[in-house]
């Protein structure tokens, strides 16, 4: 009796060690501007913590014990057990509500983008290479960044495009000043667009200045590190596929003679030091960006217009 006692005790204990590294793993994973407004994902969490507190009091008030009893340690280890299966369930949901957030948004940016010659899958484009950028990136830059909320500004800079006429979009030639006015408030009017979502401001100055230059020269005149770090990441993940990817206005170009351009814009549009990280991405890994947008795009003519 004395040794299932143990055997059953030190496995609850072991479950329940495991759930709290799993909860705070899972909380600062998930922890982004998609689930940072769902108040049930913190009250469970803060449930679950306090649960476990009370089960390790319980653990060292049987452990206190003169005499082992099974059915306590039986009952210690069914309701550790049972911690672990509702931290699961509750990340599981987590999980659920992101992955159809994410459906929804990545079908109204192809609603936006598809059959613009000009966007095309452009967001999904930056998207990707913000994401292997990341990978990249010194490790300082890494834990000064979301890798989720960075992905989400990378995927929603151009929303703001929904507020351009599609004839500004699409206009072959060169634009008139008021055009060009217009056409470079889009960050602000996607801004506008996320406003009503609180948790969405975590990542509004990201996207508000990723046309910004390191020499005080963009939208806003901010310049150097006055630029947020994330909108500089992105400007440079911005600019890779608009030099790549075809255009009614310009010509695309090859990968060696993009990343020229990108080495010629360091230090004046771009920022030098990311721009060098960003040009140490080998080359195939910056190509199955490009297929996966392809693919994308092309499941969505499929689902939507095909016959």
């Amino acid at each position: 009796m004395t040794v299932a006692y143990h055997i059953l005790t030190v496995s609850g204990m072991l479950i329940l060690i495991a759930t709290l590294i799993y909860c705070v793993a899972m909380v600062r994973r998930h922890w982004d501007v998609l689930v940072k407004d769902q108040r049930f994902l913190m009250a469970e969490s803060i449930v679950l913590v306090l649960l476990s507190v009370v089960l390790i009091f319980a653990y060292y008030k049987a452990y206190t014990l003169q005499e082992s009893n099974v059915w306590i340690g039986l009952a210690l280890f069914l309701a550790s057990a049972l911690i672990f299966y509702e931290a699961l369930i509750a990340f599981r949901k987590v999980r659920s509500i992101k992955e159809r957030a994410l459906e929804l948004l990545e079908t109204l940016i192809c609603v936006m983008e598809a059959g613009d010659p000009n966007l095309d899958g452009h967001s999904f484009h930056v998207h990707n290479l913000v994401s292997v950028f990341y990978d990249y990136l010194p490790s300082i830059y890494q834990q000064q960044l979301n890798f989720e909320n960075l992905g989400y500004a990378s995927l929603f800079l151009d929303m703001g495009k929904l507020g351009i006429p599609r004839s500004i979009l699409t206009k072959s030639g060169k634009l008139t000043k008021e055009e060009m006015e217009l056409m470079r408030r889009h960050p602000e009017i996607c801004v506008k667009i996320l406003g009503p979502v609180a948790s969405f401001k975590l990542i509004s100055d990201w996207i508000l200045y990723h046309h910004e230059r390191v020499d005080g020269r963009g939208y806003h005149g901010l310049k150097g590190n006055e630029i947020p770090l994330a909108s500089r990441v992105i400007a440079i993940a911005d600019t890779y596929p608009a030099l790549t990817m075809d255009r009614t206005y310009k010509a695309s170009l090859p990968y060696d003679e993009a990343i020229i351009e990108l080495r010629q814009a360091a230090g004046t549009q771009l920022d030098a030091e990311l721009v060098g990280y960003f040009c140490e991405i080998p080359k195939h890994r910056i190509d199955e960006c490009m297929v996966s947008v392809r693919n994308i795009m092309e499941r969505y003519q499929d689902e939507h217009f095909g016959d």
